[in-house]
């Protein structure tokens, strides 16, 4: 997966160095690992294709075929134009766009800020006016969750005697594997998106109520029902004020885009003619 993905991104920006000649100044001799008539392609410019992850022959390889692409697109390039062959006009400007895609980007990250605040009070304002959007379409339940592949007897007591599941699981610290419920506090989950065993299990328990072993085809399970939440009633924000955080932070880094952008097409007098088109 990782050599596609790899592919993936250096076929372009390769493409992008043949166009711009991978280098616009006379590099040190010593920086050149390829030449291609007036072209040079620099460790530098290989260094950074290269993801810092890749080690080894793995990084060898890759090496090897940047190289290889570079020196191969920039020479079939001769011939073609050679035998007469260019680049339409749309073609052109795809290259042209990309060039100033890169350059946009690289200037918006040299412009704005990525630790952005964000304030107890906007994220609260924000709760208040759009409750809406934090509306529970589902049952949901905060469940305590305890995997045992084998059932322990000291442990199945240990666990009947107690009031909290999750007391327990902390002073056991039992493994869960691979299963898609670790164990410990998953939080609030849709009852729907629970094993049908726990749904069957959990039906009109009050909460508190630990209810086990449930048997399952992985092993057995115990479960805690803290708390219940019916469809249609609105999520806490303890429960929603990260994804706020979030939300915020994003509409404001967009805002500063919004401003970079709208002071630069100002600055250089951008117009649009639509009417032309549509």
């Amino acid at each position: 997966m990782r050599k596609s993905l790899i592919r993936f991104y250096m076929i372009p920006l390769l493409g992008l160095m043949v166009c711009l000649g991978a280098c616009d100044n006379e590099p040190d001799e010593e920086e050149v690992v390829a030449r291609v008539g007036d072209h040079v392609l620099t460790r530098q410019v290989v260094f950074q294709l290269i993801p810092e992850d890749v080690r080894g022959s793995e990084r060898e390889g890759l090496i090897r075929r940047i190289v290889d692409q570079w020196v191969n697109n920039l020479t079939i390039a001769e011939v073609a134009r050679r035998e007469g062959i260019s680049l339409t006009p749309s073609e052109e400007w795809h290259i042209e766009n990309l060039e100033s895609e890169m350059l946009a980007s690289k200037y918006f990250q040299s412009k704005s800020r990525f630790d952005l605040p964000v304030t107890d009070q906007e994220i609260l304002d924000f709760y208040n006016t759009h409750k809406e959007e934090f509306v529970r379409n589902q049952d949901e339940v905060r469940l305590v969750h305890l995997f045992l592949e084998k059932l322990d007897n000291a442990l199945v007591k240990e666990v009947r005697a107690s009031k909290s599941l999750l007391e327990v699981i902390e002073k056991n610290k039992p493994i869960a594997g691979q299963l898609e419920e670790p164990n410990g506090d998953l939080g609030y989950v849709p009852v729907t998106q629970l094993r049908s065993e726990f749904q069957k299990a959990i039906r009109g328990e009050k909460s508190g109520t630990i209810y086990g072993p449930v048997k399952t085809k992985d092993g057995h399970h115990f479960l805690q029902i803290l708390d219940r939440k019916e469809s249609g009633t609105v999520m806490e924000l303890a429960l929603v004020k990260e994804d706020i955080a979030r939300r915020l932070k994003f509409e404001k880094r967009q805002e500063q885009f919004r401003q970079l952008t709208e002071k630069a097409r100002k600055e250089f007098g951008a117009e649009t003619f639509y009417e032309k088109i549509f």
